[in-house]
């Protein structure tokens, strides 16, 4: 991310994004801002980039949900974009019964908001993947979302 520019990651962690939040926190070129809601981090993120400041924003697939109506609005309405690292819960397999639903909403509710989307199921993909999200932010058309499933959150300390 920091090869690309990114200034700034506004993130609502869950235990399956603290890998990469300990990188960025560990990172003194991005600056880590940690927020209280997911419509939080979506409208801090949107603040920054407007003013040419790179942000991405950082949370769980869930998040789309609890931040739908401030996505809604900024895309629908203003056209104001963000990138989005979500952390992908819910697969076949999940065992948590309240994580099975953020899977099943998780992918309609980005084509509706009209997200650009791609899913990572290896961490060496990460870094040609995130440069070409931030190309398709730059044409400020719609917003980007890289998914990231478990084991490519669970490997990232592993890929140095």
């Amino acid at each position: 991310m920091v090869q690309e520019k990114v200034k700034y990651a506004i993130c609502l962690p869950d235990s399956l994004t603290s890998p990469l939040i300990n990188e960025i926190r560990n990172n003194e070129s991005i600056f880590y801002a940690q927020a209280t809601h997911e419509s939080d981090c979506v409208g801090v993120s949107t603040g920054l980039n407007i003013t040419n400041n790179l942000s991405v924003v950082i949370m769980e697939n869930s998040g789309i949900r609890n931040a739908c109506e401030t996505i809604a609005r900024f895309h629908l309405s203003h056209a104001l974009y963000n990138i989005y690292l979500i952390s992908f819960r819910g697969n076949f397999g999940e065992r948590n019964w309240w994580g099975q639903a953020h899977s099943t909403t998780m992918q309609p509710l980005l084509d509706l908001l009209r997200f650009r989307y791609v899913f990572i199921d290896d961490i060496k993909d990460f870094k040609k993947v995130f440069k070409d999200a931030v190309n398709d932010f730059q044409a400020r058309q719609s917003s980007v979302a890289i998914i990231l499933k478990p084991n490519v959150l669970k490997n990232i300390n592993n890929d140095k």
